[in-house]
């Protein structure tokens, strides 16, 4: 049989907009390295962090998370490695530049545009070495009406543990390496059995909440939002909550000139795992099965005593994150305020 397949222009690639650092240009008559991904792509996925956004629609783009942890910074490498000191990209946010990208509310961000070449980026300079990221926030819409959008999730994240050895497993194992530890002891039913991956890792569970309201009058174009999440770490004591509002306003004076400001304002709070003592990777692994979590007295537990030649000398972990009751806050603030003229020729 024969099959007829017919190619069909796509118009409106070529006609879709795209912001470059010196403005914005149509994609046909664009002639650096330039990729675009559009707010309603990622809408409705559960990601907290613009970077995210990215992950697997650019080409060319690598997004590398180091952690697990929910405050965790992913890396960025456009074009890939040209050094061992690899630069970071640079931000930019509504045309003012910014450290980075994870404190902007992902259900406000209008557009990301990645200036991969040097031509498109050429107007930054040096500091965009790295390439350079390009985020726009939705401005408000023109219908009279206000919309009123609300947006929540709920998640669930449970850690893979591996099964270590109880008590029975662990006295067996010395009996084997150094019998003289446990031999002619008579309390072996009294020792603890702790599962120390049960204690440390837990189901780590996320809250995420978006509320906007934008429209427009004949003389102010408006956005206002607000947003929070918390989020868990499957390490215990390990959370990030960050929380914060945006201001996107535009007022027209007369016919030929507009004034506007785009204010945004967030606090995040995070509880990292800190010390040698709290490392997650280690910490389950190298304690002992046979400590206690507490002691008659209260305390956090420690090795058992009377039994010559066992050696561990380590903290407990479960006291050592509970006693390093460390949080950290960052307060951004990020603003603008801008005037355009309308001039001849559709010059601005």
């Amino acid at each position: 049989s024969t099959i007829s397949i017919k190619l069909l222009d796509e118009v409106r690639a070529l006609n879709e907009v795209v912001v470059v650092g010196y403005g914005t240009q149509r994609r046909r008559d664009l002639t650096g390295s330039v990729a675009s991904v559009k707010g309603d792509v990622f809408k409705n996925q559960p990601i907290t962090n613009p970077t995210e956004a990215l992950q697997g629609r650019v080409a060319g783009v690598d997004i590398i998370k180091s952690s697990g942890a929910p405050d965790a910074r992913p890396a960025i490498i456009i074009r890939g490695l040209s050094s061992l000191n690899q630069p970071a990209p640079l931000y930019i946010v509504d045309g003012v530049r910014a450290a980075d990208g994870n404190n902007i509310n992902v259900q406000d961000i209008e557009s990301i545009e990645i200036l991969k070449d040097a031509s498109s980026a050429a107007i930054y300079g040096s500091a965009a070495a790295g390439g350079v990221i390009l985020i726009s926030t939705k401005k408000g819409i023109g219908l009279i009406q206000p919309v009123i959008n609300f947006n929540a999730r709920y998640g669930k994240s449970t850690p893979k543990t591996v099964k270590l050895l109880d008590k029975d497993g662990f006295i067996r194992l010395q009996n084997i390496i150094n019998p003289a530890i446990f031999q002619g002891a008579n309390q072996l039913d009294t020792l603890a059995n702790t599962d120390w991956t049960d204690v440390l890792y837990r189901d780590a569970y996320e809250n995420n909440y978006n509320l906007s309201v934008n429209g427009s009058t004949p003389v102010v174009n408006y956005l206002v939002s607000g947003f929070y999440n918390k989020q868990q770490g499957v390490y215990i004591r390990n959370f990030s909550d960050i929380y914060g509002g945006r201001v996107n306003t535009d007022f027209k004076l007369g016919k030929y000139i507009k004034i506007g400001e785009q204010i945004a304002v967030s606090q995040r709070r995070t509880s990292p795992p800190i010390g040698v003592e709290a490392q997650l990777h280690n910490a389950p692994f190298r304690s002992i099965p046979i400590m206690p979590l507490y002691n008659s007295n209260g305390g956090y537990g420690t090795a058992p005593t009377g039994y010559p030649g066992l050696s561990f000398a380590g903290p407990n972990p479960f006291g050592a994150v509970n006693s390093a009751n460390v949080e950290n806050f960052k307060n951004n603030f990020q603003g603008n305020v801008y005037a355009e003229i309308a001039l001849p020729l559709h010059l601005s």
